[in-house]
């Protein structure tokens, strides 16, 4: 093979590879494109992070009853006050430290062990305790169990259990609205590229009527110098091709409009979309069964629930903290005393020199009234979201009912609108036939063309408004998450 025929033949591989390649990029699809937008809309990506805190954000919850641990340890000294003359020294350290656990349970006992390991050191000690070791210096090991039961305040843990929820509830409906905002947003972006597909088409349907308008008035002109036109025709002629060159100008501004919003939700700033999108599949819109039942309530009202529980979990830590306070509690600890930490941990449980107690402790607010009004308001907040939910449970059954029959509507319009398109094609074809013999006046053709366009026009109208109400479905499409 000549190099003359392998360079022709290369081209040839490159021109076709190019256009395939051109081909392939110039197409989008709708599912292509929202791939694109979950990928680059900041608005969504703000939401899905959102809704991620959020759903960590209540394990809160669970710290309200979460069992605990804590420490301290603390060093400090003091030097003798000598009023005291019985008992002298110069001065004394001391060594305090605790470990132990704590916990505020689900139904009202609150528990606290811990383990404290003290040492206590005199300097100069000068009395009749002076020949003991102990006495100068000594380590304390001393287990402490305390338990608290609440017989009125926190009955049953009913406030332990109100803040659990009331933390729950709070981040649910804040996950459920960031949920709620990032499907809105995915929901206007179908909506923009179906809008795109309606400019493209609408740019189409109007430089092709320019065309057809500009044919005519050609074939007019023509007739006209062969004296074989009137000059009325030829100027009804040039009317329409000026008011089709305003109808696409307006269809380029449209388009440059669509544009923008189409590329604003994939994050790109430009008036141009150099993807070909799909057309509206007429046929298929006419035969679309919307499904009748709704799979889940919308998450905005799914938010409201949320808020409900979380207000009346609210109202119940009002009611209860404002309560009186009567507490039953007990203690238990063991004092081990020795000359060295290492023989007070390890003697720790011969029980030497145990100590107890249990008691009552009472608290009352004394402007009772106050404290009634606080209650009374938090049922009224609980109960005005509770208004709140049942009205926006009613708005959805409405605007369910709406979507329904809208979609219904507008897909019959589709059908109609389908069927004077036809008409009116058929129309204006037998019109161009009856105008190339001569048959038919300048103005019937351009009246046909004019209604034909205008037919054209409102069957991909109806075929993007269909297409976005299917995407609203979507609202009430979403499963628990």
């Amino acid at each position: 093979m000549s190099f003359k025929k392998l360079f022709i033949y290369f081209a040839i591989l490159a021109i076709f590879c190019k256009q395939s390649f051109a081909q392939n990029a110039s197409n989008l699809s709708l599912d292509q494109y929202l791939d694109q937008v979950k990928g680059q809309n900041l608005t969504i990506e703000k939401s899905e992070k959102n809704v991620e805190s959020f759903e960590l954000l209540k394990q809160k919850a669970k710290l309200v009853s979460a069992i605990k641990l804590y420490g301290f340890s603390e060093a400090s000294f003091a030097e003798q006050n000598r009023a005291l003359q019985f008992f002298r020294y110069e001065s004394v350290k001391y060594q305090n430290n605790r470990l132990g656990f704590s916990q505020n349970s689900e139904f009202g006992l609150n528990s606290n062990i811990y383990y404290s390991l003290n040492n206590t050191k005199y300097k100069g000690l000068n009395s009749a305790l002076a020949s003991s070791n102990l006495a100068i210096q000594n380590s304390q090991a001393i287990p402490v169990v305390e338990l608290s039961i609440p017989l009125w305040q926190n009955l049953f843990g009913a406030s332990t259990r109100a803040r659990r929820d009331a933390s729950f509830y709070e981040n649910e409906a804040q996950k459920l609205n960031a949920k709620a905002l990032s499907i809105a947003e995915l929901i206007d972006a179908e909506k923009s590229f179906w809008a795109m597909v309606f400019a493209q088409k609408t740019l189409e349907i109007q430089n092709r009527a320019l065309n057809n308008a500009q044919k005519i008035l050609n074939y007019l002109s023509k007739k006209e110098r062969m004296n074989l036109a009137e000059k009325g025709d030829v100027l009804q002629a040039k009317a329409m091709v000026e008011s089709k060159k305003l109808a696409v100008k307006q269809a380029e501004n449209f388009l440059k409009i669509s544009a923008r919003n189409f590329n604003k939700k994939r994050n790109i700033e430009n008036e141009n979309v150099a993807e070909k999108l799909i057309s509206f599949d007429i046929q298929k819109l006419q035969n679309t069964k919307f499904f009748t039942q709704k799979k889940s309530d919308r998450l905005d009202v799914k938010s409201q629930k949320a808020q409900v529980e979380a207000s009346v979990a609210q109202a119940k830590i009002e009611e209860e903290s404002n309560k009186p306070s009567l507490n039953l509690y007990t203690s238990y600890s063991v004092n081990q005393v020795e000359a060295n930490r290492i023989d007070a941990v390890s003697s720790t449980l011969n029980k030497n020199a145990p100590t107890g107690k249990i008691g009552l402790e009472f608290s009352l607010p004394i402007n009772i009234g106050l404290s009634s009004d606080i209650r009374k308001g938090a049922r009224l907040k609980a109960s005005a979201d509770k208004i709140s939910y049942r009205e926006k449970l009613l708005q959805q059954e409405v605007d369910w009912q709406n979507l329904q029959e809208n979609l219904n509507d507008y897909q019959e319009n589709l059908r109609l609108a389908t069927q004077i398109e036809n008409a009116q094609k058929a129309k204006l074809e037998n019109e161009r036939n009856l105008l190339t013999r001569g048959r038919t006046s300048t103005y019937q053709i351009l009246v046909f063309e004019q209604e034909y366009s205008n037919s054209e026009l409102t069957t991909q109208q109806i075929a993007q408004k269909l297409h976005e109400l299917i995407a609203e479905q979507k609202l009430y499409q979403q499963s628990e998450i």
